[in-house]
């Protein structure tokens, strides 16, 4: 089983004023980073659903009118493999819609758990948001129904949409806690969990040259991890054991090698359609 974790508004940019993410505020994820193979990748200058074109078709791809015919989910579809995608209403299209090729239709095996969320809430409804999905992800792998579990988490990126600095310093504090419950969950099911993020925020939250919020989606690179008992002290192309910093590290693929990544640690072929590459060496 292999659960890929997005963690939208999650981006990697040098300590500063402006970014709220460091190793005192997510010491967990500090923690695997140091213990498992982690990499960061190129995200470039896309739309939200172009990116999730590129991250479900193994492709990169700038339009959101293309329909790429070969998807993750169509690949597993093939292979008589069940899998689930755990997301909340206002992001549904993008993690099904779009992460399956611009098409609606759902593959063979595949279902949907879809959290309610509210427009225009309070601030403090995110996180009922997060505790829900959480719920939901944890309770999936539990069941061990399905073989590739895909959940889309955007606390970080609702709460930097706030433009509230302190807000999202305890953002990343409650999420990094929660991340800890699921690789939990995770290892005692032998579940594989690759963590990444389509897009960053939290990361540059605030213009230096003006020193007013800055909310927008960034095109800063993403963190990348594959955390499971095989992967222990490796690396994925890098030979010297690295900093918690992670904006030391130049990146070393994009978003479209994540899904062929997906299926060879599924011990699947990789469709000749998808051009990017697995990050494993």
């Amino acid at each position: 089983m292999v659960l890929l974790l997005l963690l939208d508004g999650f981006g990697v940019a040098p300590a500063g004023e402006a970014n709220v993410i460091n190793a005192d505020n997510m010491p967990f994820f500090t923690e695997l980073a140091r213990e498992y193979p982690v990499a960061v990748l190129t995200t470039a200058a896309q739309s939200l659903n172009t990116r999730y074109l590129t991250l479900g078709s193994g492709q990169e791809i700038i339009d959101e009118d293309i329909k790429p015919e070969t998807t993750l989910s169509s690949t597993l579809a093939a292979s008589n493999l069940k899998q689930l995608k755990i997301v909340e209403t206002e992001r549904l299209a993008v993690l099904t819609v779009f992460f399956n090729g611009g098409r609606e239709e759902r593959s063979v095996g595949e279902e949907y758990n879809i959290i309610s969320s509210a427009s225009g809430a309070t601030s403090s409804q995110p996180f009922v948001t997060l505790t829900k999905a959480v719920k939901e992800i944890t309770k999936a792998i539990a069941k061990e129904k399905f073989d590739f579990i895909v959940a889309t988490i955007p606390y970080l990126d609702l709460v930097a949409a706030s433009g509230d600095l302190f807000q999202a310093q305890k953002a990343t504090e409650v999420l990094d806690k929660y991340l800890r419950t699921i690789v939990a969950t995770a290892e005692s099911k032998d579940c594989v969990v690759v963590i990444s993020s389509a897009h960053g925020n939290v990361e540059h939250m605030k213009s230096m040259s003006t020193d007013l919020p800055d909310t927008e989606r960034t095109s800063n690179p993403v963190p990348f991890l594959i955390i499971g008992r095989e992967f222990s002290g490796k690396t994925i192309g890098l030979v010297d054991p690295i900093s918690s910093d992670l904006s030391l590290l130049a990146p070393v693929g994009t978003l479209a090698d994540i899904a062929p990544t997906v299926l060879k640690i599924m011990g699947l072929d990789v469709p000749p359609d998808m051009t990017g590459k697995s990050l494993l060496r």
